[in-house]
């Protein structure tokens, strides 16, 4: 990180740590400039850091990215900025003397963020608790670097439409038997995101194929691409003998009661995240369709916006 300190990609990764606040480190550029890096780098914050993490959990509203210390939340942030502009080495862009590429990076992080998780018509609404969490509300760092490296490859061949079809019995699937942990345990976190973003294309293809959602799993554990995966890996708190409920317990006892009823995009039948969500007219607009309750549904941003039609 200190070798990026003046890098388009370091400072946006302390631009966003901070919110836009704090030390400018972006002090050096035009007033105009930092204004629009503030502003940024300040919306992304909020798209992965909030609301804050509470634990144990006792709500579905919870951040992307759970509670880390100021060094990890930092890495995760460059690693993030990097992943998103392609960048491979930390120092690889070299000094920013105009801000206009700090820009552009922050840009793109943006972009990103709110197809994750946004009211942005581009956003898929991924329910934080089915990506970034396990059952037992632990924060996956690894499921995070996965999904943006997902989604940069679902933009890049432009099919996020094909996630949307299958998004319902896809989700069911990663929620149920949670394999991100095994196949990052293999590496580092980073180094996995390949791996993971394999992983959920391999599920998709395998529901394109019309394999039946339970036997998913089974038919990717016994062709080894993953190495040795075992099905069925969630943590278990019951071995843990004591009277009182660890954290962890409480936050799997609330996760296990209150997920299977959140509400469900009425087009694509995954999860709806708590703060995000369009409401979409059942009948368009353009056939007649009228602003009732009764015409109107929860959806995904993107299922409204782009899938739909």
């Amino acid at each position: 990180m200190l070798r990026a300190r003046k890098t388009p990609n370091g400072v946006a990764a302390r631009a966003i740590l901070r919110s836009g606040n704090g030390h400018k480190y972006w002090s050096d550029f035009s007033q105009e400039k930092q204004d629009e890096i503030e502003k940024i780098a300040e919306e992304i914050h909020q798209l992965i850091f909030e609301p804050k993490l509470r634990n144990p959990i006792k709500t579905l509203d919870v951040p992307i990215v759970g509670n880390l210390s100021t060094s990890e939340k930092l890495e995760v942030i460059l690693e993030f900025v990097n992943i998103v502009n392609g960048i491979e080495v930390d120092d690889q862009l070299g000094d920013d003397a105009t801000g206009d590429k700090t820009v552009e990076l922050l840009k793109s992080c943006r972009r990103v963020a709110q197809r994750i998780n946004s009211n942005h018509p581009s956003s898929l609404g991924l329910h934080p608790i089915v990506y970034f969490y396990t059952n037992t509300g632990k924060p996956k760092i690894g499921s995070f670097y996965g999904v943006v490296t997902f989604i940069l490859h679902l933009e890049k061949t432009k099919s996020f439409s094909k996630l949307s079809k299958f998004r319902k019995d896809f989700e069911w699937i990663i929620w149920q038997d949670d394999m991100v942990p095994q196949i990052v345990s293999k590496s580092s976190a980073v180094k996995a995101r390949d791996k993971v973003k394999d992983f959920y294309l391999k599920i998709i293809d395998k529901l394109f194929q019309r394999i039946d959602k339970k036997n998913v799993i089974k038919e990717i554990v016994a062709e080894k691409y993953f190495g040795s995966l075992k099905s069925k890996t969630k943590d278990n708190t019951s071995e843990i003998q004591s009277k009182e409920f660890s954290r962890e317990t409480k936050a799997a006892a609330y996760i296990r009661e209150a997920l299977p009823g959140s509400p469900r995009c009425k087009i694509c039948g995954g999860y709806l995240p708590c703060r995000v969500n369009s409401i979409d007219h059942k009948k368009r607009k353009a056939d007649g369709g009228l602003g009732t309750l009764d015409n109107a549904q929860l959806t995904h941003p993107y299922c409204n916006t782009t899938f739909k039609n």
